[in-house]
């Protein structure tokens, strides 16, 4: 068996990982720096950067002395989009555009810029799909591609970080049967934390959170205030959970399982505890013979390493989409209809039989036909006299005008009964807004005849963290204030407010719920 590189590119390092088998062999890693782009490509020019890069891969692998020469990519949340959303069953030729319509409701830019791919599971019980979209912009993973082309490094599949670990639940025995969580932080190293909730394999719920800035803001773990990052890894995990069982009223957490450094454990078993969840570590260093490094990316790293040994219930790919985008199909649909006809030989008297069966198939066609045509005209003609019906019309045209009546009606009495008029609170939500915040996605959704929820998702830049904080509650504070607003809805609150990557710049986003708990018209 050939060995295999595991490639994590993470928020401050990249790690590789060259395994053969389960078995660890060699590992380095190189600060994210040395390949970000930023001010340094303002200077020198975009094939130079490329240039270095390379040469410090190179230099990088040589020292480790790796040799393998296929890998898979293991990418950090910031260069994906990943989605759970659910669909209605559709069948499978209209599926990929109904999805893509869907993911346009949560990608701040054009679905034409991304390379995506889908997996999706369907609930038996009430018809749906649960669909796991994952998409990359084409430049970002043209530049990854560039890089492993010019390092003779072929890749076999590109992986979310968050679900590359997974595997690490299978190299140690741990089941993922039933609905379990996965918690993979690194409070020593502040690798990007990844939050998963699964069911039997496939994940309902994922989430990735940033514990500190990112490669240019120059700060070492040591450096930083433990106390700072493990509040904040319990806030946000206690919002992630808050999210997950509004979304999953029915599906309740049955294990949580802790992938992290040993050193971490008691904090993270501690932070868990505080929420009101017990925990289970998974130590994977018990699984490997070979001593290995005490760090979260190491394992992100390692575990896409395992991709060919360890076989994963997600099986979404966007380097596989990427090739099959390239495949000609042309030509090779020609050669195939070509092949058809080789060898084949043309008898004259099997043609003359085949016409003469097929005009005698025509002939008695028309005579039939038009002996139907006669009885019909015949029911046709006694037909009671409607003016706002054709006499003429067809069963199925008779149908059709019977049910588009009955929709008018329903209709009808929908908006004289049921309709819910959003006019004047929708035209509070833009005088709220300060400067520097936009919202990127709102929904009505009415669950029944007295309750619905607005919910408002946005992001705020105003290159300060307080600044944008205070800008959300100042939202909060206008749309309670209002009473064209508050007539509807009651309860108004902030869901989630949390730090992320926006492009080039770290902006915050918002997730603010409006509920309504008696209807209004």
């Amino acid at each position: 068996m050939n060995s295999s590189l595991g490639i994590y590119f993470g928020p401050k390092v990249i790690s590789i990982v060259e395994s053969k088998g389960r078995n660890f062999i060699n590992e380095t890693q190189m600060p994210q720096m040395a390949i970000s782009t930023g001010e340094l490509e303002e200077k020198i020019s975009a094939e130079v950067k490329l240039i270095e890069i390379i040469a410090l891969f190179k230099s990088e692998l040589r020292k480790a002395k790796i040799e393998a020469t296929e890998a898979t990519l293991c990418l950090s949340g910031k260069d994906l989009i990943i989605r759970t959303f659910e669909m209605p069953a559709l069948p499978r030729e209209e599926l990929q555009n109904a999805i893509n319509f869907e993911a346009k409701k949560y990608i701040p830019f054009k679905v034409e810029d991304l390379i995506s791919d889908f997996q999706i599971e369907l609930n038996k019980k009430n018809r749906t799909n649960l669909v796991l979209f994952i998409g990359i912009k084409k430049d970002t993973l043209d530049r990854y591609i560039s890089i492993l082309n010019q390092l003779n490094i072929k890749i076999s599949a590109i992986e979310y970080s968050g679900f590359s670990i997974l595997r690490s639940l299978a190299l140690t025995g741990s089941s993922d049967k039933g609905i379990i969580g996965v918690l993979g932080a690194d409070l020593i190293g502040e690798d990007e934390a990844n939050f998963t909730v699964l069911e039997d394999g496939f994940p309902l719920f994922s989430r990735d959170i940033a514990l500190s800035g990112g490669p240019g803001d120059f700060l070492r773990a040591e450096e930083a205030d433990k106390a700072v990052i493990l509040e904040k890894l319990k806030t946000e995990a206690r919002v992630s959970l808050d999210y997950y069982h509004r979304k999953f009223t029915t599906k309740k957490i049955q294990r949580l399982f802790l992938i992290s450094n040993p050193d971490c454990r008691s904090d993270l078993e501690g932070i868990m505890s505080d929420i009101g969840l017990s925990s289970h570590f998974v130590d994977v260093s018990k699984s490997v013979k070979k001593q290995i490094p005490n760090y979260l990316s190491f394992i992100k790293a390692y575990s896409s390493s395992l991709s060919k040994v360890i076989k994963s219930r997600i099986k979404i790919n966007v380097f596989a989409v990427k090739t099959k985008m390239k495949i000609p199909k042309q030509k090779s649909v020609q050669r195939e209809v070509i092949s058809l006809f080789e060898g084949f030989r043309v008898d004259y008297r099997i043609i003359a039989l085949g016409v003469l069966l097929c005009l005698g198939t025509f002939i008695s066609g028309i005579y039939r036909t038009q002996i139907l045509r006669k009885e019909l005209n015949s029911v046709i003609a006694k037909r009671a006299g409607v003016t706002t019906v054709n006499p003429r019309a067809t069963y199925e045209q008779l149908m059709g005008e019977d049910s588009e009546y009955k929709g008018k009606l329903e209709v009808l009495e929908n908006l004289v009964k049921k309709q819910l008029y959003l006019t004047e609170p929708l035209n509070v939500i833009p005088k709220a807004m300060p400067a520097g915040v936009w919202l990127k996605y709102f929904s009505f959704r009415k669950k029944d005849e007295n309750k619905a929820e607005l919910t408002l998702e946005g992001t705020v830049y105003l290159a300060d963290s307080d600044k944008e904080f205070a800008a959300v509650n100042t939202i909060l504070s206008i749309l309670k204030a209002n009473s064209d607003f508050t007539k509807y809805f009651k309860e108004i609150n902030i869901v989630s407010l949390d730090r992320g990557q926006f492009e080039e710049a770290t902006a915050t986003n918002f997730l603010i719920s409006c509920k309504m708990s008696q209807g209004k018209k």
